[in-house]
């Protein structure tokens, strides 16, 4: 996932079950091929992420 500027960033559509283009409201983003809410992570890449941190979390203190 690369998301070196705004227009190529991505977020997680559990509807297209992939990463996709969303737009941004106050409160929610959309996916903008499917219209439903989209999350940062899916949840797989989630549970990896914060797996992660913990294990590294002693090297931040």
């Amino acid at each position: 996932m690369n998301t070196g500027d705004y227009y190529g960033e991505k977020k997680f559509c559990e509807h297209c079950k992939t990463y996709v283009r969303y737009l941004m409201s106050c409160d929610h983003s959309f996916c903008v091929e499917c219209g439903n809410r989209v999350r940062l992570f899916s949840r797989d890449d989630s549970r990896r992420f914060t797996d992660n941190v913990q294990r590294h979390k002693w090297q931040a203190s």
